[in-house]
Order: structure tokens, then sequence, then C-alpha cells
């Protein structure tokens, strides 16, 4: 693919169907072939996925869609930063499909890098930090930038915000450092803000229906996914304060309202075009990572999250064997065994989570009773932080731990789980979170 295949539409003021029809096919190609997205991104085929080299660059197919989207985002913008001078005086009429379109490309290319295990956002953005920014921007052009919450429920909006929210996302895990950080969180919006878009895309007012506009995105990416994803950005980044202001707002709570419709419509087998959450399993696990976030935020919030029998049930039914017979089949980002994997995982962190706290506080009595069970529990477990923030949480997880393991119990969740864990990616955590239970179970 050269920079001719894709690049004469950036000079076409016509009928954009071509273009959104090769966008299209690309999004496919991506699905199907692991390759393809790499080679998009201008990276050699044999690059082990444990090399980070500068991705995206000049003549690629991703720098193209970036070219597209920066002409766009041109005639409502005058901050020139965002968009890249040789495109500043071209114009594109009704150019919001062409909008959506790119943006959903830009996420499956992403979303596949990070299945193929390519952690780091220079695969798509280059090492070039003005690159970096622009490319960036783009998107939080898009996202409603007079912070409007009606524009948020807006197709090319959404798309916006799952695209950005999917190149962050390649950030987790990664194991070289890059100022990408720095830089994207001053065009995430405010946590005061992703509230209000979920809580206002999660009402019974018709424009707001995501059956309305989940037409719009493919069948693999859901609506709200770039809400989540973005908010679990915001947490990891954002400090002890975005937390804080998150919790504040009310939003876990309604973050385990997403949660238990998408179980619910997962376990009936209900039609995407039929799914009034929209969440893909990639935005299952997103969610989930929020919460465990946010039971960092304070005792209240994290009673509310864990110490309520119907919350635990739901976590038990999201590694259930229905479940996770539906996320293997899934051959679109976030299913297979590796989406398995990350959904186990993230439910284990979000359990473990008391464990974690307890074991990395120090003086406490029960603090070394998951000795030989805790590396494994610790890694990415925001646990390991919150004894050094905030002790009042510590005291209140001492106080409940009884309550805790009387409801993990009651809802038969060590019976069922732990007794099926030998045949399923990630389980030397359920190992570790099952070795963790009993010992503290044997103590108590």
């Amino acid at each position: 693919m050269d920079k001719t295949c894709g690049c004469s539409y950036a000079r076409v003021e016509g009928d954009l169907n071509c273009y959104i029809l090769f966008f299209q096919l690309l999004s496919r190609c991506c699905l199907h072939n692991g390759i393809v997205p790499a080679l998009l991104c201008g990276l050699p085929s044999s690059l082990p996925v444990t090399t980070v080299v500068s991705g995206g660059g000049d003549g690629t197919i991703v720098s193209e869609v970036f070219t597209v989207l920066s002409l766009c985002s041109s005639p409502a913008n005058k901050d020139t930063q965002s968009v890249e001078p040789s495109n500043a005086k071209c114009k594109l009429t009704n150019p919001s499909a062409l909008v959506r379109h790119s943006c959903l490309l830009v996420a499956v290319i992403a979303q596949c890098l990070k299945s193929s295990g390519r952690n780091s956002a220079i695969f798509m953005l280059t090492t070039s930090p003005k690159k970096q920014l622009a490319r960036l921007s783009v998107f939080a052009h898009q996202i409603s930038s007079d912070d409007k919450i009606k524009a948020s429920i807006e197709p090319q909006s959404a798309s916006a915000m799952l695209a950005l929210a999917s190149i962050l996302s390649l950030e987790s895990g990664a194991l070289v450092e890059s100022p990408i950080s720095e830089i994207a969180l001053p065009l995430i919006p405010r946590t005061s803000t992703l509230s209000d878009h979920l809580k206002f895309s999660s009402s019974n007012v018709n424009e707001l229906d995501p059956c309305n506009i989940s037409g719009k995105f493919s069948y693999w990416q859901g609506v709200r996914d770039g809400f989540v994803g973005l908010l679990d950005s915001r947490l990891k980044w954002g400090g002890p304060l975005a937390v804080q202001q998150l919790c504040a707002s009310g939003t876990p709570l309604l973050l385990m309202g997403l949660l238990g419709n998408d179980v619910l419509n997962a376990s009936h087998g209900n039609d995407h075009v039929n799914d009034r959450v929209g969440l893909s399993p990639i935005g299952v696990v997103w969610t989930i990572s929020s919460l465990c976030h946010c039971l960092s935020g304070g005792a209240l919030t994290y009673r509310q999250i864990l110490i309520r029998n119907e919350h635990i049930k739901l976590f038990s039914n999201l590694i259930c064997d229905v479940h996770m017979k539906l996320v293997k089949c899934w051959i679109g980002p976030g299913g297979g065994r590796a989406g398995v994997r990350d959904l186990i995982n993230g439910v284990i962190d979000l359990l473990a989570f008391p464990f974690v706290a307890l074991q990395n506080a120090p003086g406490l009595p029960s603090a070394t009773a998951s000795v030989s069970s805790g590396f494994l529990l610790n890694i990415g477990s925001p646990g390991q932080r919150v004894c050094m923030e905030d002790k009042g949480i510590v005291k209140a997880i001492e106080e409940d731990m009884g309550k805790y393991i009387k409801i993990l119990v009651e809802v038969n969740f060590l019976l069922y789980h732990f007794g099926k864990f030998y045949w399923r990616p990630g389980s030397f955590k359920q190992i570790s979170l099952y070795h963790a239970i009993m010992r503290y179970h044997c103590i108590m």
C-alpha cells in the first residue's frame, strides 16, 4: 500500500463512499489477519511484539488516516497546532461520516495491536512529540469541545472517544516509558464531564438510545466503549484526585449498572443491534478496570462496590461458563483466549483488592496472610498503593474482611470457580486469589 492509494481522498470534496468502504475493508482485514495492523503502521512483519519502534510514519496508511482526520477537524478549529500545515487550507463537505469511519479504523488497529501483545502507542504515533500531540488532538477536537453533554452521543464524538481510548490503552503494560500519558491527559475530558456523559447516555430519552447510533458503529465496537475507556485512562493517570472526584459523582454505581445490563444481555444471547448498553468485551474489561481504581476512593465506595452480595454475584457471572464461552467465541478485539485471560485477570484484580491492600499495609496482623500468593495478585493492582494514600480504607477493609469472605461463600464463588480454573488462561491469578482467600479464612 502506498501513499497514493489512501491519500488522494484528502483533496476530494465529492462522494466519500469509496473511502468509507476502503476503511471498512481495512478494518475487516485487521480483524481477520493479525499482520495487517502492523503493516498499516509500517512495522516490519518480523518485528518481535516486545520490540518498540516508531510506527505510523509518513507514507503509511495510519499516517494518511490521521491526515484525513486533521483535514476534517481544521474547518471547525483555529488551533493550527492540531492540524498538519499542509492540510490547513483543505476543506471537505459533510465530513462526519468520514470522521466516524476513520476513528473506528484507528480504534480497530490499536485494539488489534494490543491483542497481539504490542504495548506502546509509539507504534501508531511515532516517536515525535509534535506528531503525537497533533494526532491525539484531532480526537479531542471531535469530542464535545464546549462540554455540551448532548454532543457526546453523536456518532463521530463517540467514535473519537473510542479511538483515543484504544490508542491510550496501548500504554498499559508498556515496557518503554514515553511522554504520551503527559501529552494525552489534558486532552481527555474532565472527570466530571465523563461522568455526566455516562449519566446522560444511560437515560431512556429516545435520542440518547444506543440503538439509534449502534448501527453506525461496527459489529465489534460498543457505543459506550469510548466513555469507559477514557474514564479508565483518566483514573490511571489522574491520581487520587481524579478517583475521589469520580466517586463523589456516584459514577461507580453507574458503572455497576452498565456491567449488570451487559452481562444480562450476553447471557441471553441478545444481538448487538438490540444491545441497550453498548459495551463490547473490551468495554467490559475497561469498566472493570475503572471500578478497580474506584475502590481506592474511600471506605464508602469500597463498601458500595464489594460488600454487596448482588455485586459479587455479578462479578462471578462475568467469569461463569456461559459468559466465558461467548467471549472465547468472539472473533473481534477482546475475544478469544486473550480476551478470556484479560477478563478473568480483571475480575481477579477487582476481587483481590482487599487482600492486596492488607498485605501491603505495614503492622497489621493479617498482612502476611497471603505472602506466597501476593506477588501475582500485586501485579497491576491499585491495592498496592491504597495503604499509603488512605489508612481509613485499610481500616474499613480489615473490619469488613470477615463479611467479605462470607459473601464470597454465600454466592458459591469459591466452589464454582476454583474447581475449574485449570483450563482457563489467567489461571495462575485465580489460584493465587484462592490461596489468599483460604488463608484469610483460616485465621479469622
